[in-house]
């Protein structure tokens, strides 16, 4: 077992209790407001970082319906998949991941929830705002966020009655239909809701040796019940709810490295089409106890998915089903009220997750390799974040988390007739901190610091590989040192931020698709600058602006890939959009135009799957024809940018995965109260 210390952050949040309560209070601050993200609006977490919040019209104006889609609203984010929705490659300030399937750069949370790294690509039902969290989040959510924090939250259901239906169709015979009803079932006491989607994004990829031609895409059904039982006049409230999503894709669909606007896949004669099948049923129980100087809050959630997955390579063709069971309890306590001199957040946190597979790896004539599994992990840990107010300006904050991890395997197969396997175990402990200082300039204007640490535990591969020993990745660790600022009037909002990232032990996949392996590729620096404004230069109209620029390389200690840049991370990004509302005789009419630019980036740690820059240009135009109707239809794309979204070497020889294009759509959505 190894202790891993890092004394000066941990000890900062450990001794700014002891200080602070020996001062008196001499504020006198509104009413604290414990939002879904987890942290109270005075909280230095809330403010000494940089942070995006988007509400559910500005989701829908901008076509956001799935989550790798958030993109488009939360700049800086980067999310596309390497070869399929189950394995989602995220890039987040120079921190990236791509097919870690236990612990993703950047956190996917629903209602408090995290989710298995494999549904982290996920259509979104009623969503009532997402809010992005950069940097490392470790002292304030349970799970360890190295990246930053994508925080989903849901409407829930309560004394006001809501109701609609949603209809669309677009390209490649597209289509999405959405039914939701919320309200109460006794008034003053017990409130639920239900909503149901079916959401079809085909695509056009052709097999030349099947004939299919609509590969590339998914086929998502999900259904979704809330209940929550909230007695008026009571300090207390339970919450219960559960969902089940199953989507079909095909979407292991790859075309040659220089063919990006050719349809037809680099296929050997006689292999199948791809598919997947991934059903995921989830289940939460919450519970919330409130007095006048604290708010308790209690989450067990469970999830279980099984996925079946067929797909050629190469040669080959690959049969690799999973099942992952993943159970997470979380308590916590804040602090609540006014005029204090100290917010204090505690929690304890349990994550479970166990994985199941097997695979076959079929030639022409012969079995080539078969394996089977069986993987878990397991974190326990305990986390606090504070905030002192010195005064009614200036404030620092604090935080600090252990964590315990311990993760096992144990697999066998056979390759070529050559029996292989072993088994394992592993432990290791985590010490982290954060502090922070922030000072108004103005009551519009504030500047802060942050130091923070984040890491990703260690654990096993996924997928045994022949010849190869049950030797565990270690923990990969990072600390992130940030200084930026914030303005906000009625009409401007503008924040800022430099960073520098310094990450070691940097766990890596690497290899063929349904061979990759994951190992340390040694360490990196990622430094950068980001910006994001907002101008609200006329009544229903803003006008939106963001960049960034970002360094992110191996360094020479890194044996391999020493002086290359970390892939999937983009040199440098920007966007702008127009949004606005016109009021005419028929009804407002609210148009949007919306541009992103991605820069250069890799796909693989030897830099030689290079993808350039590209631009996409979207547009739409919604119409409240009624009171309780909504008419849009929109471009995305609008001149049928291609480009590359994931690429490996098959052989000798690259292929990749590339956008589906321009797309062009209408919905309607029809509200019932």
């Amino acid at each position: 077992m190894k202790m891993t210390r890092l004394y000066p952050l941990a000890l900062g949040g450990l001794l700014l209790p002891a200080i602070a309560n020996a001062q008196t209070s001499q504020q006198d601050e509104s009413t604290l407001v414990v939002t879904a993200s987890k942290q109270s609006s005075r909280s230095a977490s809330a403010n000494n970082v940089s942070s995006t919040v988007v509400s559910a019209p500005e989701l829908s104006d901008a076509g956001v319906t799935a989550s790798d889609k958030l993109p488009k609203v939360l700049p800086g984010l980067n999310i596309e998949n390497s070869g399929n929705m189950l394995f989602s490659t995220i890039s987040l300030r120079g921190v990236s991941s791509a097919q870690d399937f236990y612990n993703p750069a950047v956190t996917l949370y629903v209602d408090g929830v995290p989710q298995l790294s494999i549904n982290t690509i996920q259509a979104l039902t009623d969503v009532q705002s997402v809010e992005l969290l950069r940097g490392p989040q470790g002292t304030l959510y349970g799970k360890s966020a190295q990246g930053g924090i994508i925080n989903i939250v849901t409407r829930q259901p309560d004394n006001t009655p809501r109701g609609y239906i949603e209809g669309g169709v677009s390209s490649r015979d597209s289509y999405r239909s959405k039914f939701n009803l919320s309200g109460p079932i006794q008034d003053g006491l017990l409130y639920g809701s239900v909503t149901l989607l079916r959401q079809v994004d085909d695509g056009d990829m052709i097999n030349p040796a099947t004939g299919s031609d609509d590969l590339g895409g998914t086929r998502a059904s999900i259904g979704n019940v809330k209940l929550r039982l909230a007695p008026d006049d009571q300090p207390w409230e339970i919450g219960f709810a559960a969902s089940r999503e199953c989507t079909r894709a095909t979407q292991d669909a790859y075309v040659g490295w220089n063919d990006i606007k050719g349809r037809k896949l680099s296929i050997s004669d006689g292999l199948p089409d791809p598919y997947m099948r991934r059903c995921t049923d989830s289940q939460t129980l919450s519970g919330k106890y409130t007095t006048d100087d604290w708010v308790f809050n209690l989450i067990s959630a469970w999830q279980q998915q099984h996925y079946s997955r067929t797909f050629p390579s190469g040669s080959l063709i690959v049969n690799m089903p999973q099942r992952w069971n993943q159970d997470v309890q979380e308590l916590r306590a804040a602090t609540l009220g006014d005029a204090r001199t100290v917010d204090m957040v505690f929690g304890l946190y349990r994550q479970n997750t166990r994985e199941q597979m097997q695979a076959t790896y079929d030639m022409p004539t012969m079995r080539y390799l078969t394996s089977a599994g069986y993987t878990t992990a397991e974190t326990l840990a305990a986390y606090s974040d504070l905030t002192w107010h010195l005064t009614d300006r200036f404030d620092i904050g604090g935080g600090v988390r252990f964590s315990h991890d311990k993760s096992s395997t144990q697999y066998h197969g056979s390759m070529r007739g050559n029996p292989f396997g072993d088994q394992g175990k592993s432990n290791d402990n985590q010490v982290l901190g954060q502090l922070s200082a922030g000072y108004m300039l103005t009551d519009d204007w504030r500047v802060y610091t942050r130091v923070a640490q984040g890491y990703k535990p260690s654990g096993y591969n996924i997928v045994p590989t022949a010849g190869l020993d049950a030797k565990p990745f270690v923990a990969e660790k990072s600390i992130n040192y940030e200084l930026g600022t914030r303005y906000e009037t009625a009409d401007v909002t503008l924040q800022a931020a430099t960073f520098y990232t310094h990450t070691k032990d940097m766990q890596l996949y690497s290899g063929p698709v349904g061979m990759q392996t994951l190992s340390n590729a040694g360490k990196a620096d990622a430094t950068g600058v980001e910006l994001e404004a907002k101008w609200r230069f006329a009544p229903g109209w803003s006008w939106d602006i963001n960049g960034n620029m970002i360094r992110s390389e191996f360094t020479n200690d890194s044996e391999l890939y020493h002086g290359n840049r970390v892939p999937f991370v983009p040199r440098y990004g920007a966007g702008s959009s127009v949004n606005g509302v016109i009021d005419t005789r028929y009804g407002a009419l609210m148009p949007r135009l919306a541009v992103n630019l991605i820069g250069p980036h890799y796909f693989d740690g030897d830099n030689q799957l290079r993808q350039g820059t590209y631009a996409t240009l979207d547009s739409s135009l919604g119409w409240q024809a009624t009171e309780r109707m909504n008419i849009s239809v929109y471009v995305d794309n609008l001149f049928d940018r291609r480009y590359r979204t994931y690429g490996y070497m098959n052989g000798s020889s690259a292929v990749a995965q590339v956008n589906m294009g321009r797309t062009v759509g209408i919905n309607t959505r029809i509200d019932f109260f």
